[in-house]
């Protein structure tokens, strides 16, 4: 599954599950806001709870700019492929 696949059922997942759902877009692999590298790809927001979601294949280690977005953020996650059943529990 490519990471594109990936965030686009972790996407229909949470909008069947009542989140918004943004993306800060990319350009040319880029963050376009100074300062934005590393932020995670997805943000969802559900009855005021926030929750950051970066994906990632399997096997596959968020960067060290990730890691520190990650950690900053008082709900944030690496989700795989592996990881879809188990997505719903969280997204509950």
């Amino acid at each position: 599954m490519t990471e594109a696949e990936l965030k686009a059922r972790v996407v229909r997942m949470a909008h069947d599950l009542g989140w918004l759902v943004f993306s800060l877009p990319m350009v040319r692999n880029k963050r376009p806001v100074n300062g934005a590298s590393g932020y995670p790809d997805l943000t969802l927001v559900r009855q005021r709870k926030v929750l950051w979601l970066e994906l990632k294949q399997d096997g596959e280690a968020p960067s060290a700019e990730q890691e520190r977005w990650l950690s900053e953020l008082p709900a944030g996650y690496v989700v795989r492929p592996r990881d879809l059943e188990d997505l719903p529990r969280l997204l509950a």
